[in-house]
């Protein structure tokens, strides 16, 4: 769900980048409703989901507000808390609804979420390595900050955060690191 920022988007209506999912030989304009129609189509089975969910309630004398009652019943004398907590999650439950669409939204936020924190952790590696903030050797920073970043591969989420925090200074300094090492640098 990689949103474009606001020079992405003046680049790409300039012709001058292309987003990477793209169709083969689709024009921009198609590309754009494409899009719009993907996110209405997202919109509007997240709205339905929100209906079901606000519309979904125990039925007064079914059999689960029966269970409910007896569970509550069970300890109303001694711990009455304990009745009404275990009445509560009897009931809900019983309302549970299935939220695909929700639960797609939720992943993809997270995803993008955990991808910005890896890239963040890698970059502040790096960065401290690069200022003279880290004593260890060239070859262990390299390792443990290549470590940090396979974990976007590990985790099979979108590679390109929404807020530029792409990982571009760890992967960079990677580079210039394992330069380093092939010349027989700091060990």
């Amino acid at each position: 769900m990689k949103q474009m920022t606001l020079i992405e988007m003046d680049g790409f209506l300039k012709g001058k980048c292309t987003p990477s999912d793209l169709n083969v030989n689709e024009t921009n304009a198609e590309y754009l409703v494409r899009k719009f129609a993907e996110a209405e189509a997202k919109c509007a089975a997240l709205a339905a989901e929100n209906a079901r969910l606000k519309s979904a309630h125990p039925q007064p004398f079914g059999p689960e507000m029966m269970k409910a009652i007896d569970a509550y019943e069970k300890y109303q004398d001694e711990v009455p808390e304990t009745g009404m907590l275990n009445a509560f999650f009897i009931l809900r439950d019983s309302i549970r609804v299935d939220t695909p669409a929700t639960d797609a939204f939720l992943a993809e936020i997270r995803a993008e979420a955990r991808n910005e924190g890896i890239n963040y952790t890698a970059s502040r590696l790096a960065a401290a390595f690069n200022h003279g903030f880290i004593n260890k050797s060239l070859r262990e920073v390299f390792d443990v900050t290549r470590m940090i970043l396979s974990a976007k591969e590990e985790l099979a989420n979108e590679p390109y955060p929404i807020d530029g925090l792409s990982g571009e200074y760890a992967e960079k300094s990677l580079e210039e690191w394992a330069e380093q090492i092939r010349k027989g640098g700091n060990q």
